[in-house]
């Protein structure tokens, strides 16, 4: 378990430039199933078994990509995600179609906490739905995706925005909770 963890830290931590994208390659390779994809230094997979990349898949440096306790997380071909991308997948799935673009900081979470009053919120069991985002979607910096969400095809989320409700095909959506700004056309 130790050297597993230190491969793991040696791995997500070695520079490019001292051939971690090299040795990334080999080991993601093994995955994925091909060898289509850019994955910097400080990238963490967590559940690797349980994620699965298109081709095309690139993301920057400190994003984290995890799968705990049966969530899967499917991502399409051609996806870009930006700095300190965090998606997190429990118990449900998240499915990101083709063609998804993802600002910086953008946080993707299908699951959360009860909030019944008759018990402490620590000891209540976290309630999870999944989340689906179609093609051709662009994802603004600081964005926040709900569990239970869907978002249509060639829909645009604007920065800052924080998306509680499904949104439908080319919608141009921002604010906290996102409200329709107007179509793409």
């Amino acid at each position: 378990m130790i050297i597993k963890s230190l491969f793991v830290w040696i791995l997500t931590n070695l520079p490019s430039f001292v051939g971690g994208n090299w040795l990334r390659r080999i080991f993601y390779k093994k995955y994925f199933k091909h060898e289509n994809f850019i994955i910097p230094e400080n990238v963490i997979f967590s559940g690797l078994k349980n994620i699965s990349i298109g081709k095309s898949f690139r993301v920057c440096p400190d994003c984290k990509i995890m799968s705990f306790e049966g969530g899967e997380i499917n991502i399409g071909d051609n996806f870009f995600a930006n700095y300190n991308f965090f998606i997190c997948a429990k118990y449900d799935n998240i499915i990101i179609g083709n063609d998804v673009y993802i600002g910086p900081d953008v946080l993707i979470i299908n699951f959360n906490h009860s909030v019944l009053k008759e018990k402490l919120i620590r000891e209540q069991r976290e309630v999870s739905k999944p989340i689906i985002i179609g093609n051709d979607v662009w994802i603004g910096a600081k964005s926040v995706i709900l569990p239970g969400v869907t978002i249509g095809d060639g829909a645009v989320i604007a920065a800052g925005s924080i998306v509680t409700k499904s949104i439908g095909n080319h919608e141009i959506v921002g604010g906290n909770p996102a409200r329709l700004i107007k179509k793409r056309e």
